[in-house]
């Protein structure tokens, strides 16, 4: 099967402006596929034969040798054939245009091939000048290249990937060891560990941008996945955390004259104690009004010194309230009895109405109801 057999089994690119380089490429391919010589032809033009008139006397005087064009007569058969290699070009290129009308319009009164191409590069690309311009502006960007803010390093590899290849397009190369120290410089701020090992490690003449992008990738990968897994384990210590301090924001407010600073109300939480079907002590969490706690100025005049002394010494612990107990000056102090009766002889729980229900608190020295841990008749 010849190279001609070939190429007509693949459809031939149609022309797209919008991406004109990816066009360019393709039909370029394609050409050089069908055909080696098309190339010469789009650079050099037609093939035309010609033959050589040798040097002769005309009048005495001597004329040297020269080539003239040879009439279409005069070809031979492989001359016909090179001919006709200029045709099936044209026919190439006005196929790859017959969606865009206005190109094809364009270039159907050329007479040859490259003509075709000639015009269509510039009415796609621009005259010389333009072009220059075009370079100038790209390798600003070049200097300019760093990476966005919150941008991952695909997608810095991409745009950096992109400048290249249009100014390969546009004639301007660099060198590999170049491209990859510019490509380390603009990375992001979390690969900047990883950028100084390459740089002392490696020899960046011999590596290539792709391959440096997969060692940076890879290090990327891990370095996300040990944040997200040390975001994971604070978030589990801050939630276990979270009864033991509470965060209380400030509200400015604004007047005229001044500015006033209040901390804001913060709902309260309360831990209970809750058993389940299984016997299974769960603690729970709910919301606690205000008037559940003491204030600081009832626990002062409580008549019980030790939880007068923690009204004191912890100002910013609040303490559930009682509400069978009152403060002194209502009720006597507590009685210690199992079982006191109250007026007209009735008896409450064993104790008096007003006066703590003791068999509702744990003593934290034997961890038994009932009393607490200063009556705890057992070791200490």
């Amino acid at each position: 099967m010849t190279s001609m057999q070939k190429s007509s089994s693949i459809k031939i690119p149609a022309f797209d402006k919008e991406n004109y380089n990816v066009w360019k490429r393709k039909i370029m391919l394609f050409i050089k596929a069908a055909n080696p010589l098309y190339l010469g032809i789009l650079q050099n033009g037609p093939f035309v034969p010609r033959k050589e008139i040798e040097a002769s006397t005309v009048d005495g005087v001597l004329v040297p040798a020269y080539w003239v064009n040879k009439l279409p007569s005069q070809f031979l058969e492989p001359e016909k054939e090179k001919v006709a290699l200029d045709d099936y070009l044209q026919l190439i290129l006005l196929d790859a245009l017959t969606l865009d009308k206005a190109m094809c319009g364009n270039v159907i009164g050329c007479s040859s091939a490259k003509d075709m191409w000639n015009k269509i590069e510039l009415l796609c690309e621009g005259s010389e000048e333009v072009k220059d311009n075009q370079r100038q502006i790209l390798i600003s960007q070049y200097e300019a290249f760093m990476a966005k803010s919150g941008e991952d390093l695909t997608t810095m590899f991409e745009r950096f990937s992109k400048l290249m290849t249009e100014l390969q397009i546009h004639a301007k190369y660099y060198d590999m060891k170049e491209l990859n120290v510019k490509f380390l410089l603009t990375l992001p701020e979390h690969l900047e560990h990883k950028v100084t090992a390459i740089r002392e490690g490696r020899n960046l003449n011999n590596i290539s941008l792709e391959t440096l992008y997969g060692v940076l990738k890879s290090y990327e990968l891990e370095f996300f996945q040990k944040r997200a897994i040390l975001a994971r384990s604070r978030g589990k210590m801050a939630n276990m955390s979270g009864a033991l301090v509470a965060h209380v924001p400030r509200i400015t407010q604004h007047s005229e004259e001044t500015q006033v600073t209040q901390p804001a109300l913060v709902p309260t939480l309360k831990i209970e104690e809750v058993v389940d079907d299984e016997e299974k002590v769960v603690l729970q969490i709910t919301d606690v009004e205000d008037e559940d706690f003491y204030s600081l100025e009832e626990m002062e005049k409580m008549d019980n010194p030790t939880m007068a002394y923690m009204a004191k010494k912890f100002k910013n612990i609040r303490f559930k309230r009682n509400k069978s107990f009152k403060p002194q000056g209502q009720t006597s102090r507590f009685s210690r009895g199992n079982s006191s009766k109250v007026e007209g002889g009735a008896t409450r729980g064993g104790y008096k109405i007003g006066m703590v229900d003791r068999s509702k608190f744990r003593c934290y020295n034997c961890n038994e109801l009932g009393h607490f841990a200063t009556e705890c008749r057992r070791p200490k």
